[in-house]
């Protein structure tokens, strides 16, 4: 095995494990791993994102459900929007691509993590003044499922899962603490993704390749590893990280991934 290749499978553990309490799938690291570090196409980069976005989504969700931080209501009205738009999300995806390169991919990818900072960083100004209260769901209701759509279609265009937009929707509109937000965040992914997922395996018809690329063994235990490791990383979090670090952290991560693709454009240009 290369070092390169080792290299990156160290580095999708790494992000499974910080990415798992935030609510964030860690898709926005995962793409370029798997492009620039692995040199695959980018359809097969959103497809591999996709999928472990999906295993650190469910071993979160497990662990955030478990510790009763997740709110049911909320998750379940989200899916209603988010599920049918991560599928408009795909088909716009491969159009985009097809048309315009990927290029667009990540001007869109860039747009909405600035929009997340602005957010975060308001929402941190916000709780630094006044003690915020949750607002109930059924008195934003619209608003949040608009926010849900919106994530959705990331999840579909973008191959991030979506999650950015979900803690922030939870976090700006219904007031949930970071961890609830999380928690709630990693319920609706833990759905949605699969909708993309598979949209992205019908419609690119790239599975094939892949499977000849990676070979089936790695396809199976590599993605159940992420799943326990983001498991292990959000119970952790949950028992011992205070909610202000998980908030700086998930802060960092954002910025890390927009300086990502800032880097990407000076390259290119």
């Amino acid at each position: 095995m290369e070092i390169i290749t080792i290299g990156a499978i160290i580095s999708l553990l790494v992000v499974a494990l910080i990415f798992s309490p935030l609510g964030l799938g860690g898709g926005v690291l995962y793409v370029p791993i798997f492009y620039y570090m692995l040199d695959w196409e980018i359809q097969e980069s959103v497809i591999g994102s996709l999928t472990l976005v999906l295993m650190v989504s469910i071993g979160s969700s497990l662990a955030h459900s478990k510790a009763g931080y997740a709110d049911n209501e909320a998750a379940n009205a989200s899916r209603k929007t988010a599920i049918p738009s991560a599928i408009v999300g795909t088909v716009i995806s491969g159009y985009l691509i097809e048309s315009l390169g990927d290029v667009i991919i990540k001007i869109l990818a860039t747009i909405i993590l600035i929009f997340v900072i602005e957010r975060t960083t308001n929402q941190i100004r916000k709780e630094n003044k006044t003690q915020l209260q949750e607002i109930q769901f059924s008195d934003k209701k619209r608003e949040y499922m608009l926010g849900s759509a919106f994530a959705g279609l990331s999840s579909g265009m973008l191959g991030i899962g979506g999650g950015a937009i979900l803690v922030t929707a939870n976090r700006s509109i219904l007031q949930m603490d970071t961890k609830k937000a999380a928690g709630t965040s990693f319920l609706v992914a833990a759905t949605t993704v699969p909708v993309a997922l598979i949209s992205h395996l019908f419609l690119d018809g790239v599975t094939e390749s892949m499977i000849d690329k990676i070979g089936v063994l790695p396809i199976i235990i590599f993605p159940i590893t992420i799943l326990f490791s983001a498991f292990l990383g959000a119970r952790y979090a949950i028992e011992y990280v205070p909610k202000k670090t998980v908030t700086i952290v998930f802060l960092c991560a954002i910025s890390l991934s927009l300086v990502r693709y800032l880097v990407d454009f000076a390259l290119l240009y």
